[in-house]
C-alpha cells in the first residue's frame, strides 16, 4: 500500500462495524418516536374532525326531520283544498267564456227590447255615451 491511498480496510466485517459505528441509535430512536408522536397527533386531529362532522350531520338531519314533521301534516291537509281551488278556477273560466258567448247571442234580443221600450216611452241609457261623458268631465 502506498501512502497516497486512504486507510481503508478490505475486510467486509470491519467495513460493517465502521458503518455501524457512524450510526447513532439514540438519535434514530428519538426521531422514530417524534415521527410516531406527530403521526398519532395528526390521526387524532383527523378523527376529531370526522367526529365533529358526523355530529353536525346528525344535528342537521334532526333539524330537517323536525321541520318536515311540522310542515308535512299541514301540507297534506291543504293540498286537497288547493286542488279544489284550481278546479274551481278552471270552472270559473269556463263560466266566464259561456257568459261571453251568451252576451253575444243575446245582442239582437237586447236591441229588440230597447226598441220595444221606446214604443212605451222608456229611454234606455246608452253605456257608451255615459262613459264618454264621464270621461270628458274628468
Amino acid at each position: 500500500m502506498s501512502e497516497s491511498e486512504p486507510n481503508t480496510s478490505t475486510n467486509p466485517l470491519e467495513q460493517l462495524l465502521a458503518l455501524l459505528g457512524t450510526l447513532d441509535p439514540i438519535d434514530l430512536a428519538s426521531k422514530a418516536v417524534d415521527v410516531t408522536r406527530r403521526t398519532s397527533e395528526s390521526l387524532l386531529t383527523v378523527l376529531e374532525n370526522f367526529a365533529s362532522t358526523v355530529d353536525n350531520l346528525n344535528k342537521t338531519t334532526s333539524r330537517i326531520n323536525s321541520l318536515l314533521d311540522e310542515v308535512e301534516e299541514p301540507l297534506r291537509r291543504i293540498m286537497p283544498q288547493v286542488g279544489n281551488a284550481m278546479n274551481a278556477m278552471a270552472s270559473m273560466g269556463e263560466v266566464a267564456a259561456q257568459l261571453g258567448d251568451l252576451t253575444k247571442r243575446l245582442g239582437p234580443l237586447t236591441t229588440l227590447a230597447e226598441n220595444a221600450g221606446g214604443l212605451f216611452g222608456f229611454r234606455p241609457n246608452k253605456p257608451s255615451s255615459s262613459t264618454s261623458a264621464s270621461q270628458q268631465t274628468e
